[in-house]
């Protein structure tokens, strides 16, 4: 058990070496239980002894560091001055204040400890204790084994092993255990989100034995609701024109592949310009634009687009097996379900969809969107249907989205190549997240994976025991996050628009002008914003402003306002 569970930190492992080439010879001074010769064998297994190397093990010399008396006879032994030994530790006392006081100069390493996720989770009693130890060290363990990175790449390793990773992978395994649950036999996880919640799978199946068929499924809101599309009544409208922060004309064609020229008339008949079709619509405009689209003409011309692309979709998904009779399931991170309606409508059309309805797993929901009364969306951290406590911390999408972001870019259609039918990327490569660090995070989320299964059995936690953990991780970090976690991650931009026309940091730094927003018209720079992250990010005033009750005592002052005129009205 020792032998598998101990592993060589890359740092100390570099550390040692790059000693070794200064010509400095390298001693071994343990306090350890275990005997001398099985130190030396987990020295060796892990590529850290030299034969020139030096051993002292308290168990073989019967004394310790807590006392000086190792020290002294090391230093008998290897016949050498205190000045001439440097030691490194862990323990604030038998590794740097006692050897200090021999005249041995000492360093404090700290990094194997605990950090604050870990002691959260290996110190929550509501966790079984077996979990909460293996959680933690895993997470450790994790973050302990980081490649050499500059110090903002580290930043997104360790937030990776500490929260990302126990968050996602509670979550996959969910979905696992319901899909066996239910017999089902296939499970898509659907790009983007999909993807590194599709290489969690692998590796919990390939570990835990979970006879699933675990597939990654080309698919987005452009890709699936559009060829769904068979009329246009309010449903369609809410898609096509959703009242994301910037919406032109051009974003609203684009996501039913049409270009305003080919509308150019019915557009200047309502008053749209070809000058403003970028600019961003009003709210008044965005409603003229969805009466414009209700229009027969461009109705009927967005119908005859997407049956054209239709065809290619349902390809697509015959290849992918949806066509088959083993029952299957789709997973995605939320949140409301529309994908999973664009489906069924989708399979409907060619009568594929399986007998007993579409099953769809989900992160989170904040409502359920139905076609017919036998589909199943099953949500696992946050469920309109059961309030909790863990409900307002969904209402940072984005900041999931980032976690679950993939190194491709967003599928707009298919097409046909040769025999095979392929999804149509925006971008071959999501340059923007890569550049930011995402190999990093999901490599890591990998690693925190395959140590977890390999140390604990999937018996060993209750579905509860994740639910808990990954709420006290999500809430530390995103109430909480520290300054670099705040700069990070909250300079990360996103786009909400799925045509991705317009990009904003999930934490922009506040300047007066905003405060100014949200005192008088309570409007933050974009709805998304990671307010906590925000706030450290911004300049000390403004950070005061934030962080102070004036804005809370002016909305009160709003509301009270707001009453008595209302009051005054009746009169």
């Amino acid at each position: 058990m020792e032998f598998e569970s101990l592993y060589a930190l890359p740092h100390v492992k570099k550390t040692i070496n790059e000693r070794r080439v200064q010509g400095n010879r390298v001693l071994y001074i343990s306090d350890m239980y275990l005997s001398q010769e099985i130190i030396l064998k987990l020295l060796i297994q892990n590529d850290l002894w030299h034969p020139d190397d030096g051993l002292y093990v308290s168990s073989h010399w019967k004394m310790n560091k807590a006392d000086g008396t190792l020290f002294h006879c090391c230093l008998k032994q290897e016949k050498i001055k205190p000045q001439l030994l440097s030691h490194i530790g862990d323990n604030p006392f038998s590794d740097v204040l006692i050897p200090q006081k021999i005249g041995i100069r000492s360093t404090f390493f700290n990094q194997a400890h605990l950090n604050r996720y870990e002691k959260k989770i290996s110190e929550h009693r509501e966790l079984s204790s077996k979990f909460r130890s293996l959680l933690a060290g895993s997470s450790r363990l994790t973050r302990l084994q980081a490649p050499d990175l500059p110090l903002d790449k580290i930043t997104i390793w360790n937030t990776s092993a500490n929260v990302v990773a126990p968050v996602l992978f509670g979550y996959v395994h969910w979905c696992l255990i319901e899909a066996q649950r239910r017999g089902i036999e296939k499970l898509y996880f659907v790009a983007r989100d999909g993807q590194i919640l599709h290489k969690i799978s692998q590796i919990i199946c390939e570990s835990w034995r979970y006879d699933i068929d675990c597939r990654y499924l080309y698919g987005s809101r452009q890709a699936w609701h559009f060829p769904a599309i068979s009329k246009i009544g309010e449903t369609e409208l809410d898609w096509i024109l959703d009242n994301t922060e910037f919406l032109s004309v051009y974003s609203a064609c684009e996501r039913v592949n049409i270009l305003p020229a080919q509308i150019e008339d019915c557009l200047q008949s309502f008053g749209f310009e070809q000058q403003h079709w970028h600019k961003n619509l009003p709210s008044e405009r965005r409603n003229d634009l969805r009466k414009l689209f209700s229009e027969k003409t461009i109705s009927d011309l967005i119908i005859d687009t997407a049956t054209r692309y239709r065809k290619e979709t349902i390809g697509y998904f015959r290849q992918e097996g949806l066509a088959e009779h083993p029952r299957f399931a789709i997973v995605d991170i939320g949140w409301h379900g529309r994908l999973q309606c664009s489906l069924r409508k989708l399979l409907d059309s060619e009568n594929l969809t399986p007998k007993d309805g579409l099953i769809g797993f989900y992160f989170s929901l904040s409502k359920r969107v139905k076609v017919s009364s036998n589909e199943k969306l099953l949500a696992y951290f946050s469920d309109p249907d059961t309030p909790s406590s863990r409900d307002s911390l969904c209402q940072f999408r984005a900041l999931f989205e980032l976690f679950v972001n993939a190194d491709h870019g967003g599928t707009m259609s298919f097409e046909k190549r040769d025999d095979r039918y392929a999804p149509v990327l925006r971008c071959k490569k999501n340059v923007k997240a890569l550049n930011w660090g995402l190999t990093i995070q999901q490599k890591a989320i990998c690693e925190f994976s395959r140590y977890l299964t390999k140390h604990l059995d999937y018996k060993d936690a209750r579905l509860q025991d994740y639910l808990i953990a990954s709420e006290v991780l999500l809430r530390e970090f995103i109430e909480k996050p520290s300054l670099k976690e705040a700069e990070i991650y909250g300079a990360f931009k996103f786009s909400e628009d799925q045509a991705e026309n317009t990009w904003y940091e999930l934490a922009p730094q506040y300047k007066l002008i905003d405060c100014l927003r949200l005192l008088i018209w309570d409007k933050h720079p974009h709805h998304n914003v990671w307010i906590a992250a925000a706030k450290l990010r911004s300049n000390a005033v403004v950070r005061w402003l934030l962080t102070s009750n004036i804005l809370v005592f002016v909305h009160r002052l709003k509301r009270l306002g707001s009453r008595f005129l209302k009051t005054i009205s009746l009169f």
